[in-house]
């Protein structure tokens, strides 16, 4: 059977963030190259490896052309490597993934569904954790589509990627694709499940979970100023109520009156104070985050404005006078016919 032919028509960036120098990662990582050079004639896979490290890799970018090879500081986390390949990335199509879950995608597939629809494809394992749905509901109150079936391995068109690496916090957008209809998402199945390290991954998970809290901030500042409004109208009340029974009881316990406008007060003055700390803080994080992208979606339209002017740009004129043309350059061509010398 014949092999379908090589796209030319995209840029293919593949960037791997943890390629270690094991037996079983370069042979994985060979056939990767293999597949996505059997696909696509322009594509650069990005390895980032700790500038100390970096020379044990020469003997691999011998053998493998098109690797790119990005020296980072030594502890950079692993999603800041991931941040760091792809802003550095030149492809119409950027493929985030680990070495661990190359066996159970297509990644090649990946790449044609991403590019045929400009859309993120996200690989989904089939197991689930009994904490997504705790991980969903964090995820909606930071904005992002959590669950713990994600992948690390992604797709994402030019256009999109630009996006995320535009966004506040890129480390959570380029794990877990925000809450946003501009962004749309495509899941892969995986056909085979990761290896798991469970003691490595569990930094990584725990980093994650205080990311997505600390992204969680403006909609916790939100609920903390409406508690501390409605405390504040409840000091307000209470104090009221004091002065009342003061004023029209005769058989109020001594200090009781003190004691409860003392209270409402204190209760008044911390709770206005949150208020303003709240919304003083919502209005640091809109002006520092902004929006994720434009308002408008996609766009539709009947106007053919080439069509209108493209007859006054002599385009179907010059194209129908071809024949007319080459008949009169013939006529050119031909010996005029001498003058008759009788004449």
């Amino acid at each position: 059977m014949k092999p379908p032919p090589l796209r030319e028509d995209i840029f293919v960036s593949v960037c791997i963030p943890d390629l270690a120098l094991t037996g079983t990662a370069a042979s994985e990582f060979q056939e990767l190259c293999a597949g996505i050079a059997a696909r696509f004639r322009f594509w650069e896979v990005l390895l980032t490896v700790s500038a100390e490290n970096a020379d044990d890799y020469e003997p691999l970018m011998a053998r493998i052309g098109n690797i790119r090879l990005l020296k980072l500081r030594h502890g950079t986390p692993f999603y800041r490597r991931r941040v760091a390949a792809a802003s550095e990335a030149i492809g119409d199509v950027v493929v985030l993934t680990s070495v661990d879950e190359q066996a159970g995608l297509d990644i090649v597939a990946m790449i044609e569904r991403a590019a045929a629809s400009n859309t993120i494809v996200l690989g989904k394992r089939g197991s689930r954790s009994p904490m997504n749905p705790l991980l969903e509901a964090l995820g909606r109150s930071a904005g992002f589509r959590v669950s713990s079936r994600s992948m690390l391995t992604m797709a994402y068109p030019r256009t999109l990627l630009n996006r995320l690496l535009a966004h506040p916090d890129p480390q959570l957008a380029l794990r877990f694709p925000p809450a946003d209809q501009a962004l749309p998402v495509l899941w892969q199945p995986a056909t085979v499940q990761r290896r798991r390290r469970l003691f490595s991954d569990f930094g990584r998970k725990l980093g994650l979970v205080q990311k997505l809290l600390v992204s969680s901030a403006p909609r916790v500042l939100t609920l903390v100023a409406s508690l501390s409004l409605l405390v504040a109208l409840g000091s307000v009340a209470l104090a009221i109520y004091a002065v009342v029974v003061w004023l029209t009881l005769s058989g109020v316990q001594p200090g009781w009156f003190t004691l409860t406008l003392v209270l409402s007060l204190t209760a008044l003055f911390l709770s206005v104070a949150i208020f303003g700390l709240s919304i003083g803080l919502q209005k640091l994080v809109e002006s520092v985050s902004g929006a994720l992208g434009d308002d408008i979606l996609d766009e539709r339209s009947s106007v053919d404005l080439f069509g209108q002017v493209m007859k006054e740009l002599n385009v179907e004129v010059v194209d129908q006078a071809q024949p007319a043309l080459a008949a009169r350059e013939g006529a050119w061509s031909r010996p005029l016919p001498l003058p008759d010398a009788t004449a």
